[in-house]
């Protein structure tokens, strides 16, 4: 046997600074690089200051340490850059916003004070972090989730990889719309262990993604040092493995990331594609306290020692002294403008001295607005047509299959909105995908029909970026099981990104899920989403069950800046239903269908079991009065027609084929009672599956999930208990 070592050929770099390299920098950058930093450590240093003190409510992540890093990294980019982050953002963030709203004459050594805006954003940062209502997000950000789109924070997030999947969606937007914009997603040296940061980096490789990795190797993951954390501790294998260019510095030296942002976003103009940055920095306290690392007992004070001395604020101020590039009385001038924004800021929040300190009590937000902003108000509808099946003469209407109307629809919109993407696996390729969803997109919309890899948190959470960046995509999941892949996309950013960010900021995006019925996909591919997705009431949920149902809800899920989803029933494509010959019509949110009209038992379902219960109710003489809810986000579904039936025949029963422990069925049965006890004869009645998921055995698969003998047994019951009543 003979083997032969296979080279790759992407490039690591480790950066080393010349004496040329400070002789170019000049006395401009000096101050805006300064000022960058010194922002951030006084900021920094408040934060923890009141920490100490209890008025931070939960975790302050100092990053005071490091912050060189991420000074000498924004102030080298443009003032327009976009930043993603992770939970210790405050340095990032401070140094973003100064940098974003640096005005062209502005010199801090010749102002009295740091102008009025830099002030104000510094006040409404910390009342962010602080819980208060005047704060980016009214409060509800506190210091782990912070974001302004004004000076180009887009989002920093508890989770750690998952900044840098969504900064890939906002990437995506800057490049299309050609705004020669950088985005950098800031992350520390834990999150290149997650799967997330791999699909963000293979995204971004893979679609040429005008951005920048900035990792932030701080030596540590709260106590973990890298060592006991992966065999492999050169960080940079991970870009070369995904084909990315990277580069090693210390980020004890600001200028040092400076240049190596100077050269990544010279790499960027000419080879269109990210490259990754990994500063060596380190992080004076411990992940979450105002006490050092060795206080746990994981680090030496020997090794605390030693990096303090290689302080980047001592550091920088030092060297642009000896080398005449700004003197020492400049830099105090510089800091004591910062030190008295910060102070301002501290002072507009908190009332008391000392251990009398607390928040001054008229900034808490009302606790009466606690659910606010969860989703929008649906003021995007207005003046938009909504229209039912019977609005229309018969001979305005052409019997067409639900799969032939699902890419027809899209296609409608997507020629009228140049802002819809449509992205997922496979969906590019084999005439329109895996069951020609989106069969003849391609042809027409060669640039916004986008095949992914197989990494759905990845990609969800690229959309999620997009989304906040002003796009609309439609992400396909094969398989409705698959989203478990992606929970953290769908159920921890999306869901809440409008609620968390305080309301300020929609999140135009539909997911399209796949139930591919008793196929025998097995329980890895066969549930039903819609009782998951509504544990999270930032979603909208929609259940389609006919072709002009389908192109209804979705033009209002295209149409809603709310995440939308769209449950789609692989047993229903290949049925046919009445559809006008254009597809410009809506059917809002909220609104059931009837399906029949009785008067001896309401019957609420939906998808395959509207058409179901239907035919079994007739074949049965049951007189059921039949509603497809359509509508299944919680805050959504339409009661009004529920209470209006349940008043008509007294009798209820929710007819589901999920199974039992997925299904949506105990929600509903539970508001049933709450709302219509004194109209019901007897309990609410649930027809639904077993306990167990569908498995890829025939008849087991068919026994996990309710059929036609299921609703037979429930109407029995429920006539039998109405006859005893009636005889008693």
């Amino acid at each position: 046997m003979k083997t032969q070592q296979i080279r790759n050929q992407t490039p690591m770099y480790q950066l080393s600074l010349e004496d040329k390299d400070w002789k170019s920098f000049t006395n401009e950058q000096a101050k805006r690089t300064l000022t960058l930093l010194l922002g951030a450590r006084r900021f920094e240093e408040a934060i923890l200051d009141l920490d100490k003190r209890g008025l931070v409510h939960g975790p302050a992540h100092s990053s005071i340490g490091q912050e060189g890093a991420s000074a000498g990294c924004l102030a080298a980019l443009t003032p327009t850059t976009k930043i993603t982050a992770t939970h210790r953002a405050h340095h990032q963030v401070v140094a973003k916003m100064l940098h974003a709203l640096w005005a062209r004459d502005f010199d801090p050594v010749q102002a009295d004070q740091l102008p009025d805006d830099m002030r104000e954003i510094t006040r409404t940062l910390l009342a962010d972090i602080l819980g208060l209502k005047e704060g980016w997000s009214g409060g509800r950000g506190g210091s782990m989730h912070l974001r302004n789109d004004e000076v180009g924070v887009v989002g920093t997030q508890a989770i750690v990889a998952s900044g840098m999947a969504i900064g890939c969606g906002t990437a995506w937007a800057e490049k299309v719309r050609q705004s020669g914009d950088l985005t950098v997603a800031f992350f520390g040296d834990g999150a290149i262990h997650q799967g997330t940061a791999h699909e963000a980096l293979n995204l971004a490789a893979l679609y040429d993604l005008p951005m920048i990795f900035f990792m932030e190797n701080n030596q540590y993951s709260v106590s973990m040092s890298i060592e006991q954390s992966t065999r492999e501790s050169e960080l940079l294998t991970r870009a070369q493995g995904h084909g990315i260019p990277s580069i090693k510095l210390n980020g004890m030296n600001p200028l040092a990331a400076y240049r190596a942002a100077e050269w990544a976003a010279k790499e960027i103009s000419g080879k269109r594609g990210p490259v990754l940055i990994q500063a060596d920095v380190y992080r004076y306290y411990h992940q979450s306290a105002p006490y050092p690392g060795s206080a746990f007992g994981y680090r030496s004070k020997d090794e605390e020692e030693s990096w303090r001395k290689q302080d980047p604020v001592d550091f920088l101020i030092g060297e642009l002294d000896k080398r005449k590039i700004l003197d020492r009385k400049s830099s105090e001038h510089i800091d004591s403008l910062v030190q008295e924004a910060v102070q301002a800021a501290v002072e507009s929040c908190v009332e008391g001295k000392g251990s009398s300190a607390r928040i001054k009590p008229d900034l808490w937000p009302d606790p009466a607005t606690v659910d606010n902003d969860i989703t929008g108000d649906l003021g995007e509808f207005e003046g938009a047509r909504f229209t039912e099946l019977q609005d229309y003469a018969a001979n305005e209407l052409d019997e067409t299959r639900l799969i032939d109307v699902m890419p027809r629809v899209v296609a409608e919109r997507m020629a009228e909105d140049e802002s819809i993407y449509v992205l997922g696996e496979d969906v590019a390729n084999m005439g329109g995908g895996t069951v020609g969803a989106t069969k003849g997109l391609m042809d027409r919309f060669p640039d916004r029909v986008i095949n992914t890899p197989i990494n759905e948190n990845g990609f969800c959470n690229m959309a999620a970026g997009m989304a906040s960046a002003g796009l609309k995509p439609i992400v396909e999941l094969m398989y409705s099981d698959f989203m478990f892949n992606a929970t953290d996309a769908l159920l921890n950013q999306i869901a809440k990104m409008r609620h968390l960010f305080g309301g300020r900021y929609p999140v135009p995006l539909v997911l399209r899920c796949r139930i591919p019925g008793t196929e025998g996909y097995g329980s890895q591919h066969s549930m039903d989403p819609s009782g998951v997705f509504a544990m999270f009431p930032g979603w909208r949920i929609v259940t389609p069950a006919t072709p002009f149902d389908y192109a209804g809800l979705m033009n209002s899920a295209l149409r809603c800046q709310d995440p939308v989803l769209v449950v789609e029933h692989q047993s229903l494509q290949k049925k046919a239903g009445p559809i006008p010959e254009k597809l410009d019509y809506h059917i809002p949110f909220g609104k059931a269908r009837k399906v029949a009209e009785g008067n001896q038992v309401t019957l609420l379902t939906t998808l395959t079991m509207c058409e179901l219960a239907r035919d079994t109710a007739k074949e049965m003489g049951v007189s059921a009065d039949i509603l497809d809810l359509r509508t299944l986000s919680q805050r959504d579904i339409d009661f009004e027609a529920i209470e209006a039936s349940i008043r008509k025949t007294n009798n209820v029963a929710i007819v589901e084929q999920s199974t039992r422990g997925t299904s949506i069925g105990a929600f509903l049965s539970d508001e049933i009672q709450r709302r219509c006890f004194d109209h019901l004869d007897q309990p609410v009645k649930r027809v639904v599956g077993r306990w167990a998921a569908p498995t890829v055995s025939k008849v087991l698969e068919q026994a996990a999930v309710a059929g036609r003998s299921d609703v037979e047994e429930t109407l029995r019951e429920m006539l039998a208990d109405t006859a005893q009543r009636a005889a008693a």
